[in-house]
């Protein structure tokens, strides 16, 4: 699903991703695979697991790279939405001034 959330308030984008983590609501595991702007869902209380976030940036030849979460050897009580915010993770834009 491309940007998850564009069309819809944010809680519903969180609830969505709730019912497909919850396996009284998904009980043969379906996957949802989506794209994002709402940093909330890397929040801990939405209980994404480390395998199932992946960031995008360019390189330097303007090539988008995929890279997961699981490559920064953190711990899974680490707040992944304020170190993301923070930058530790890359994918963030770069304003040139």
């Amino acid at each position: 699903m491309d940007e998850l959330g564009s069309s819809i308030h944010p809680f519903m984008s969180r609830e969505i991703v709730a019912l497909f983590q919850n396996h009284d609501t998904n009980p043969k595991g379906a996957q949802l695979i989506f794209c994002s702007h709402d940093t909330y869902l890397l929040s801990n209380q939405v209980g994404l697991r480390q395998d199932q976030i992946w960031f995008t940036e360019k390189n330097a030849q303007q090539e988008t790279v995929l890279h997961s979460l699981l490559e920064y050897n953190i711990q899974s009580e680490c707040e992944f939405e304020k170190n993301y915010r923070q930058g530790r993770f890359g994918a963030v834009p770069v304003i040139w001034s």
